[in-house]
């Protein structure tokens, strides 16, 4: 399948952005010189077992692309399915990603990639919320990975396996959702749980059984103006 892509290169008096549909249909929403603001949707049923959903990003130095989900994605029972996101930040450039929930059913298998680049005193802001099973299911097997390399650097390397047949102690235990905010290339304020990591970053997360009500909805907002803020201190 051709894989979603969406690149931002800045121009006058607008920014090119190029958008390719593959198993999500980006749309424009508005774009400046050096800003894009893009939905996505799924193009079809995703996720179906044995599917695979390639999705590239890439923002030119000195850009901002900021993505709105709709509708979120399920996986459906059946072989295994893989979702392989690449992200390339140029040096200065920022994203904003507030994913809706993922949620595997029971009886789905997937893979879960998602590679981060960033240059030089580049930002981004991702949420993702992985809920095992619909209301109702106890959820199949999820593999989430992610890696994330800055300009001096690996900055997280980390893997979940999880199967909501099987739940294990520290891992999610009973909770079948795991709700995360990440931010790269800045420190934003956190909270007594949240982790910082060695390099220009950090992550919250909050374990529950439902998606309502998460305490990172705040978070969300505040990381988010901290990079802006963040960003603008670096270009000027």
């Amino acid at each position: 399948m051709t894989p979603t892509r969406i690149a931002v290169i800045p121009g006058e008096p607008r920014a090119r952005v190029e958008l390719t549909v593959g198993a999500l249909a980006p749309r424009l929403i508005s774009r400046e010189s050096a800003r894009a603001h893009v939905a996505v949707a799924a193009a079809g049923m995703v996720l179906l077992g044995g599917d695979r959903v390639d999705i590239e990003i890439d923002i030119a130095p000195g850009c901002t692309l900021e993505i709105e989900d709709v509708g979120g994605t399920v996986a459906y029972p059946g072989p295994r399915s893989t979702w392989n996101l690449s992200v390339r930040i140029g040096a200065g450039g920022a994203l904003t990603w507030d994913g809706l929930p993922f949620v595997v059913t029971t009886g789905a298998d997937v893979l879960r990639r998602s590679s981060l680049t960033l240059g030089a005193d580049a930002r981004a802001v991702i949420r993702e919320t992985l809920v095992l099973g619909r209301h109702g299911e106890h959820g199949g097997r999820l593999v989430s990975e992610l890696a994330v390399t800055d300009d001096e650097g690996p900055l997280v390397v980390e893997r979940l396996d999880v199967h909501g047949d099987a739940p294990e102690p520290g891992v999610l235990g009973d909770n079948r959702v795991l709700d995360a905010v990440i931010a790269i290339g800045f420190r934003p304020p956190t909270r007594a749980a949240d982790l910082e990591f060695a390099g220009a970053g950090a992550m919250a997360r909050h374990l529950s059984d439902h998606t309502h009500g998460s305490p990172l909805d705040d978070v969300w907002g505040s990381w988010v103006a901290h990079a802006e803020r963040s960003r603008h201190d670096v270009t000027v």
